[in-house]
């Protein structure tokens, strides 16, 4: 008995609950649609957004041997040039960087890749910041390269002068084989000295990145659909509040 009692009132309840919801049906339309359209025209006022790509190939000192690992040439870029470059668009500016600037390394290789999320209006300084990294790098790097074939070239002249030197022994004739083969090495180590290359600067994505407006308009349509439920249930709550207050007075 007392089960089905508690079954009826919590039939009752449901009844009452769906009677507060028709009474206020209005309510809830109201906001509900406020704010799906104000998802919509908040979706349609974001500007569009593209990615913008930029690659450097690490100079090297032979075969997958960069003059300098990825992850240090990264680490260079953000800790010393971004900061300056930020700095300088500041001061002349009088505003931040309107953009992000990422790197990063893609697996198995030696490239740094640059990112940035920007509309179209901001394009070209984002070149100009992506360019002005990549040249610092590559300065870099030409340096590095500039002591390595100093360094390359200074062995080899030792060893020709070695070798010169065995051609006057007769019996010299195993080491005159060891340093040829030296020399060999050598030269191919010069040979296989390469320049850091600006690969890509600035490339524009094909498709914006951003804004996700499907997305903004499903979001605020199921925060609507919350927010304007519970404002029914809130609405009819302050109502007998009132109510209640008012009553308590004339009593």
């Amino acid at each position: 008995m007392n089960q089905e009692n508690n079954t009826y009132q919590d039939e009752i309840s449901l009844v009452d609950l769906a009677t507060i919801f028709v009474r206020r049906i209005w309510l809830f339309i109201v906001l509900f649609v406020l704010f799906v359209v104000g998802g919509v025209v908040f979706a349609l006022l974001q500007d569009e957004q593209y990615e913008y790509v930029s690659l450097y190939q690490i100079a090297e000192m032979g075969a997958d041997k960069p003059v300098e690992k990825p992850a240090k040439a990264i680490a260079v870029l953000q800790s010393q040039r971004l900061p300056e470059l930020e700095a300088a668009y500041k001061a002349e500016h009088g505003e931040r960087v309107p953009f992000k600037v990422s790197f990063s390394n893609p697996e198995n290789t030696s490239l740094v890749r640059i990112s940035s999320e920007a509309v179209k209006d901001s394009a070209e300084d984002v070149r100009a910041f992506h360019k002005e990294l990549l040249d610092h790098l590559k300065s870099r790097h030409e340096k590095q390269i500039v002591d390595a074939r100093s360094n390359i070239e200074t062995r080899l002249d030792s060893v020709v002068r070695t070798l010169d030197a065995l051609k006057q022994t007769p019996e010299a004739g195993q080491a005159v084989a060891e340093v040829i083969q030296k020399q060999v090495e050598l030269e191919g180590e010069l040979a296989s000295l390469s320049p850091g290359e600006l690969m890509v600067v600035g490339r524009e994505s094909i498709e914006r990145v951003a804004p996700n407006r499907k997305l903004i308009v499903v979001l605020a349509t199921v925060v609507g659909f919350v927010f304007a439920f519970v404002a029914v249930f809130f609405a009819e709550f302050a109502s007998l509040v009132r109510k209640a207050l008012r009553e308590q007075k004339q009593n």
